[in-house]
């Protein structure tokens, strides 16, 4: 009977052991904070720069012109895997007098399709962007997923000047392009998008006139048809020039005949003109403005 009474404090003292023995394994660290991995990187494609990206243009002027397109392509890297939402985050604006103005459409983003691949941003400059110094752009390093899940952003204030390490475009201002027409009216035909006023600049029958005052007006000719059509936007140049062009003949009589070509107007400079009397022309006849055309230069 006592034999028996020692091996079951036996087994108890082994089982309190292996009790003991086991909540000690069991135990667990405290948690860490969460796994982050690295950010995501853009890189110019021509020069493998970091931090960059190349812009181009399809443009053949001297300057860029509204209806030019430039391209901003990148490379996307994330070591962790995470995929490239870098195109969703691109805006571009139009600079005039030191003033930023995003532009809302006419662009297409699109993203790289694999880690390691390139992503795009085509801008077709808009008309409201003419007489601007210069197109600017900022795009910043995105992934669909991770943490973190934006990297740096690149801002490039004027894509002639690619700070940024990749190539460039050609410089502002904006120019005119095709799709850009300018008319000139009677002020007092109030001209306006499908009014119907008579367009001076685009009439051999109707002859402007000493003492009437005469408007310039610039506008997106959609569908390029030289009217100013119903729902065709009015636009607002940096510069507006008017000036005397081709030879008085119709209007020397006795005087000696001058030739003027694209001759500006002293001082007409905004988007109205009232034709003077001879003594207060600045064309050099004695007949004044009298039989030389109008035409206004303008950016």
């Amino acid at each position: 009977m006592k034999v028996n009474v020692m091996l079951k404090k036996l087994v108890l003292a082994l089982g309190l052991a292996g009790l003991t023995s086991s909540s000690v394994w069991a135990a667990s660290t405290g948690t860490t904070s969460s796994v982050q991995g690295r950010i995501p990187v853009l890189s110019a494609p021509t020069n493998s720069a970091q931090n960059a990206v190349d812009l181009t243009t399809n443009a053949t002027g001297a300057t860029l012109a509204v209806g030019d397109a430039i391209t901003l392509t990148y490379r996307y890297n994330d070591t962790d895997g995470d995929g490239d939402a870098s195109n969703t985050h691109v805006t571009w604006y139009y600079v005039k007098s030191g003033s930023d103005t995003p532009i809302t459409s006419g662009f297409i983003h699109t993203g790289s399709t694999t880690v390691g691949g390139t992503g795009t941003s085509v801008l077709t400059i808009p008309a409201v962007a003419m007489g601007a110094s210069a197109i600017k752009v900022v795009v910043q390093a995105y992934s669909v997923t991770g943490d973190p899940i934006a990297g740096q952003t690149i801002t490039i204030a004027d894509t002639r000047d690619n700070t940024s390490g990749g190539s460039g475009t050609l410089p502002g201002p904006i120019s005119p392009g095709a799709s850009i027409t300018g008319g000139i009216f009677r002020q007092s035909d109030t001209p306006s998008a499908g009014s119907g006023a008579t367009d001076y600049s685009r009439s051999s029958v109707v002859h402007p006139v000493v003492g009437e005052t005469y408007v310039f007006r610039a506008w997106d000719d959609a569908n390029n048809n030289g009217v100013w059509d119903t729902g065709e936007i009015r636009l607002t140049p940096t510069t507006i020039q008017w000036q005397l062009d081709g030879t008085n003949s119709t209007a020397n009589g006795s005087s000696t005949v001058a030739t003027l070509s694209h001759q500006a107007i002293v001082g007409a400079t905004t988007d109205t003109y009232t034709i003077p009397a001879n003594s207060g022309s600045s064309s050099g006849a004695i007949p004044g403005d009298q039989g030389f055309n109008l035409n206004v230069d303008f950016n």
